[in-house]
């Protein structure tokens, strides 16, 4: 069997997973967390560090990317909900980032799951809400 020779890029084209002004590259890359992502919805920022929550839960680690930049991301399962932890590389918020399912009605159920299963308590939370409820600071332990 003759093997086929794919040619090379345009010499105009741009990378595909970066911004194209014309878009002359007919493909434009997205990384598997940015995909992933769009059917999440980010809940609360964790005080710890993912090392250590992944470390716990003895989960991987996977390195993608988005328009901020790497972002390294675990995305698991607990008590049917569907979870993702994540850290953008160089934030200048070090916390962890916790999403959840869009399909999750009860967040704070979802949040209390995952705390249990982490072993913390919501002193751990450096923030929490979403996008619709906007997002509080979580500096006192009662709230």
């Amino acid at each position: 069997m003759a093997e086929i020779e794919v040619p090379g890029p345009e010499p105009d084209w741009e990378t595909a997973p970066s911004y194209q002004g014309r878009k002359r590259n007919p493909a434009f890359q997205e990384s598997m967390w940015e995909f992933a992502a769009s059917s999440f919805q980010l809940v609360a920022g964790l005080k710890p560090p993912l090392e250590a929550l992944a470390r716990r839960l003895r989960l991987r680690l996977e390195r993608g990317w988005e328009d901020l930049g790497y972002v390294d991301v675990a995305m698991f399962r607990i008590a049917r909900v569907d979870f993702a932890l994540s850290r953008i590389e160089g934030a200048v918020v070090p916390d962890t980032f916790v999403w959840v399912s869009r399909s999750v009605d009860d967040v704070d159920g979802a949040l209390d799951i995952l705390l249990n299963a982490l072993g913390l308590d919501r002193d751990a939370l450096a923030f929490r809400g979403t996008r619709e409820t906007g997002f509080e600071v979580c500096d006192d332990p009662a709230s």
